[in-house]
Formats: C-alpha cells, sequence, structure tokens
C-alpha cells in the first residue's frame, strides 16, 4: 500500500519557481524571529511554504491524502496557465483567453481557502452554515436525499470534515463570480528588483474580510507580473512595486523568501519610516493604483 504524502505545500511549489533566482532557489526569512534561516543560505521550493499532514485526514486510524490529491490535480490544471503565461510573447493577454481567466480566479480562491492563515474562516463557515449553503446532501441508502440533523451536526463537529472544506468552499462559492463585473488583469511591472513571496501572497483590499471572487485584489503572478481586479489601473512604478513587496513582506505569517538578503532590511526600514499599519500601506498602494 503506498504511503500517504505528508509534505503539503499551501503555495504550490510551480508556483514559487517564478520566485526564485538563476539557480532555482531563494532566502527565507523568518519574519518572528526578524532573521534570515541559515544565516540566508538558498533553498528550494520544496523546503518552504507547506503544512505536514496538512491535508492528512484519519479514516480508521490510518491516514488518508486523497485531500492532497484533489489539490495536485487542481494545481496540474493552473499549472498549464501559468505556463502560457511564461512562455507569451503577447504582453497584451500573456496568451490567455477570456476564457482562461475565470480558472485563474479559481485558482485564487484555492490559494485563499487553504492557507493556513484562514483555517478559523474555514471552521466557522462550516460549523455556522446549513449543509444546504455548503452545497452538501446526506443520501439514505435508497440514494435519496434526507435532512438528518444529528448527522449534520456531529460532521461539522468531525476535524476531517472541516479539513476537507478547505478544498470544497472554492467550488461551492464558485458561481458568486457571475456577481463579479470588475475584470481581471495581467499587468508587468519594472523589472530589476529582487524576487518576494511570502505565505500570504494575496493582497485584498478589504484585508480583514474579502470576498474572494467579488473583491479586489493585488497577486504577483510571478517576479515580474501581477494579476490585479480593478475597474482601472493606473501606471506600475517601481515605487508601487516595491510597496506591494512590502505588503506582501508584512502580511506573511512566518515566512517570507527573497532572493537577496539586503532587499528585506531596506523594505523593513522603508515601512517603519512611513507606515504605521500594514492596512493604511494597503489602502495608500491601492488609491495610488486604481483609484
Amino acid at each position: 500500500m503506498k504511503a500517504a504524502s505528508w509534505r503539503h505545500h499551501y503555495l504550490p511549489q510551480f508556483y514559487l519557481k517564478g520566485f526564485v533566482n538563476t539557480n532555482g532557489k531563494f532566502k527565507i526569512y523568518n519574519v518572528l524571529e526578524q532573521r534570515f534561516v541559515k544565516n540566508g543560505k538558498d533553498f528550494s521550493p520544496e523546503s518552504y511554504f507547506f503544512e505536514i499532514d496538512g491535508n492528512t485526514i484519519l479514516l480508521n486510524n490510518e491516514k488518508d491524502d486523497f485531500i492532497e490529491t484533489f489539490y495536485s490535480n487542481s494545481d496540474n490544471f493552473a499549472s498549464t496557465f501559468f505556463n502560457k503565461i511564461q512562455n507569451s510573447r503577447d504582453v497584451s493577454g500573456f496568451g490567455l483567453t477570456d476564457a482562461d481567466m475565470p480558472a485563474l480566479q479559481y485558482f485564487i480562491a484555492v490559494l485563499f481557502w487553504r492557507n493556513p492563515k484562514n483555517f478559523n474562516k474555514v471552521e466557522n463557515l462550516s460549523t455556522n452554515s446549513d449543509f444546504k449553503n455548503l452545497g452538501i446532501k446526506i443520501i439514505n441508502k435508497k440514494g435519496e436525499p434526507i435532512k438528518d440533523f444529528e448527522l449534520e451536526e456531529k460532521l461539522k463537529q468531525d476535524p476531517n470534515f472541516i479539513k476537507s472544506m478547505k478544498y470544497w468552499i472554492p467550488n461551492v462559492t464558485y458561481l458568486t463570480i457571475l456577481n463579479c463585473d470588475t475584470p481581471l488583469t495581467i499587468q508587468s511591472f519594472p523589472k530589476g528588483l529582487p524576487s518576494l513571496c511570502s505565505d500570504y501572497p494575496i493582497i485584498f483590499r478589504n484585508s480583514q474580510n474579502p470576498n474572494v471572487y467579488l473583491d479586489d485584489f493585488i497577486f504577483p503572478l510571478t517576479n515580474d507580473l501581477l494579476l490585479i481586479r480593478a475597474k482601472k489601473i493606473n501606471n506600475i512604478s517601481t515605487d508601487i512595486k516595491v510597496a506591494i513587496d512590502l505588503i506582501i513582506l508584512k502580511q506573511a505569517i512566518n515566512y517570507a523568501s527573497c532572493t537577496d538578503k539586503d532587499y528585506i532590511y531596506l523594505l523593513n526600514k522603508y515601512f517603519s519610516d512611513n507606515y504605521n499599519t500594514t492596512e493604511e500601506l494597503i489602502e495608500s498602494v491601492f488609491q495610488q493604483l486604481i483609484d
């Protein structure tokens, strides 16, 4: 019997490869301890941004990683769009069609709900919502849908059920995208700065309680491309790129990756000299970028 996997990335390795140096690696900054891991040693994307058994459930006291298999399939599909973008010479659409954009939006939603930072949101939604609103049916032995309040409440208290909802929520909420008339746009920005990512790289203007399929956001696709949802986008200057990197650094829960140690220190100093809170910085960037 094949052993269950245990290294479960909440940021896929194919995505992280967009933020590495020429050797395919990056340095890891511990934001809690404000230091680089192993004095700035280079690490591969495989080494960070994962949870141990993050998508493992226990069935009859045995580990099962079927949720990770779902994520792997989803990531493999999403990686095809990233390959299109990275290999395209068409800077107007970066190889994507209008039909591709909803799939890219779905990828953002998957990243949001699988991120450890948002597990409390998953838990609250799973335990406080009716099964009908979660798109779940209880079926009897005849294959007929039934209402079983006792079983429903029992499932809501099961850690396996809540963990599986990380994958399910982006699917059951997907149709809310039909209410969004704000376009997704891929924008390039000035090159030359170090590559930076963190364990929470999605920037929502409504940072406290975002609606993933409706609210304005900024998301780095690679070290030199941004995915932005906004009705109007102003020119992206080097200053805006630095500010976006700074937000991603300040949003980090445990770790940020970077290809240059000095860049992290410069960003931290820039923040302390100019801002009081990350929310203030986020609003400043959105005002400059889309207002």
